[in-house]
């Protein structure tokens, strides 16, 4: 299939600085008390996965949608059309901050939509002149239309579009954007483009959190210990990966990353982004203290976050604009960040996931038992996803939606990278353990205090671990500063013999029909 091909040149106004894009959004904005901008979408306030189609040139994953090359042709020949037509503004920017390998991105979007790029422009890294020359061809084009079709009376009746379509064209490395006006659909349409490039170059773009705990050894000496963190919505991913874990002075933690990484066959995981896209839902002093500071810069830029008439604070337990509230914050302003976005070695990975009966607080994984973990992508249903599905199983292969090509893939590769560096994985369970138990015990959250301390243990190599013979994997005996351990988190407590090996063989079905969509199994070892 031909790609787009622009023959007339186009009105542009080229890599305007924030001051001025804050200008050209001024209709649209809500002052916050310290001088942040609050912006509030017209059209969608989350990703429009149901109408992103792909088209790649490798063979596409079973969680992906072809594109219709009919579609993707009439969106081509409609942008050649319209884009001529429109004051267009253009923002260059640049992903990942190393001497191995980045990726230039260029945004092009109508300039009543200034808002859009002040926000994602801010994520990423500074372009350089020569990348700023519309001449200069990027790594990856994105084009976002968001007022389609009201605007283009013109497409009426031969419309195949839709109200809204995303069309990833990873064969090109361009996206089109048409009929949505949220911010995550163009710094995503980015990263899965990234991600896409990084699988084919044999490393492996991953939705996952990176830090580094500096930890004293035996000897009294401090030492880097790399951490990943995976995590589906609500499991506590961002709130663990900026967790401080009580550390003091010399101790501490070292702030990267909180979404996406590319992990090298050494073993190295290389951040993409200057500053965080971060969910406000929740966020207070007591729940994520770092991320409340930094949202307190006038450097913040909010989507959807309600903002209070009188005072003109921002109000995160206020979900009458939804509960997918967005930030830019400012990573610099997080306690515990620094210059560095790298990391040179992962030691540790941690798949969180959050159940509410028989999976243990912690669990040490096999590299094959962490290849399927991996690909199970495993949580439950929130509230704030899917009310009617709250409590239901939820899947999604490697924790991350933005997979271009086969998922298989990904978890032999992840497989390869863990065994190749002697990675070390783990199950964390954010969730409780008990419900509807039997035995007149009440069910027992798993605090945010415990997984910290958990991993702050699991990065000491401080817990005794026991093979367990339902599972295969070990589970932890005892953890150091959690005194009540055997008492309070070992599931079996929870249950009779009959109701544990139930609910055992329940989970063990869903699992494994799971992973045979794919071509996995679950490993006992």
């Amino acid at each position: 299939m031909m790609a787009l091909a622009l023959k007339t040149p186009l009105k542009i106004l080229n890599n305007p600085g924030r001051n001025e894009l804050r200008r050209l959004s001024q209709r649209e904005e809500t002052t916050t008390a310290y001088g942040a901008p609050a912006y509030f979408t017209l059209k969608s306030a989350s990703r429009s996965a149901s109408s992103t189609q792909m088209l790649a040139d490798r063979p596409l994953g079973l969680g992906q949608t072809p594109a219709n090359p009919d579609a993707v042709r009439y969106a081509e020949d409609m942008l050649e059309k319209i884009l001529p037509q429109l004051e267009l503004i253009q923002i260059d920017r640049v992903i990942g901050n190393n001497n191995r390998k980045t990726w230039h991105c260029r945004l092009l979007i109508p300039k009543e939509y200034a808002r859009i790029a002040l926000l994602w422009s801010e994520t990423l890294f500074e372009a350089s002149p020569s990348q700023r020359d519309p001449q200069t061809k990027p790594d990856f084009l994105t084009i976002d239309i968001p007022n389609w079709p009201e605007a283009f009376p013109s497409a009426n009746g031969t419309n195949k579009i839709g109200p809204k379509g995303i069309f990833v064209r990873a064969d090109e490395g361009k996206t089109y954007i048409f009929g949505t006006d949220y911010v995550g659909e163009v710094k995503m349409s980015f990263l899965r483009q990234a991600m896409y490039q990084m699988k084919k170059a044999g490393g492996l773009g991953l939705h996952a959190g990176s830090k580094i705990l500096k930890l004293k050894n035996a000897s009294g000496a401090l030492e880097n210990i790399g951490v990943l963190l995976f995590g589906l919505s609500g499991t506590g991913k961002t709130t663990l990966t900026l967790e401080s874990h009580g550390l003091k002075t010399p101790e501490g933690i070292e702030l990267l990353q909180d979404d996406i990484v590319w992990m090298t066959t050494t073993g190295e995981a290389l951040g993409t982004e200057d500053n965080f896209y971060v969910k406000t839902e929740g966020v207070s002093k007591d729940t994520q203290p770092g991320i409340d500071l930094a949202l307190l810069d006038p450097g913040t830029v909010f989507e959807n976050v309600s903002v209070n008439e009188k005072s003109k604070m921002p109000e995160f337990l206020n979900f009458s604009r939804g509960t997918n509230g967005r930030a830019l914050a400012i990573r610099r302003k997080i306690p515990g960040s620094s210059d560095e976005i790298n990391l040179n070695k992962v030691h540790k990975i941690f798949f969180i996931t959050r159940r509410d009966t028989i999976v243990p607080p912690v669990a040490k994984l096999t590299p094959r038992q962490a290849a399927a973990y991996f690909m199970l992508g495993e949580s439950i249903e929130t509230s704030a996803g899917d009310p009617t599905k709250a409590g239901q199983p939820k899947h999604e292969v490697g924790f991350n939606p933005f997979i271009i090509g086969r998922e298989d893939e990904e978890g032999k590769r992840i497989g390869d990278i863990i065994q190749a560096n002697s990675i070390e994985c783990f199950l964390l369970n954010t969730g409780s353990l008990g419900k509807n138990g039997d035995q007149n015990l009440p069910p027992k959250k798993i605090t945010q205090q415990v997984s910290s301390k958990i991993i702050e243990m699991v990065s000491r190599n401080a817990i005794s671990w026991t093979k367990d013979s339902d599972w295969g994997y070990e589970t932890a005996v005892k953890v150091p500063d959690l005194s009540s351990w055997s008492a309070d988190y070992d599931p079996r407590r929870y249950y009779s013999s009959a109701a544990y090996q139930q609910l055992t063989q329940e989970l063990k079905t869903e699992r494994s029909e799971f992973l045979a969509r794919y071509r996995f199994e679950l490993p006992t070892n």
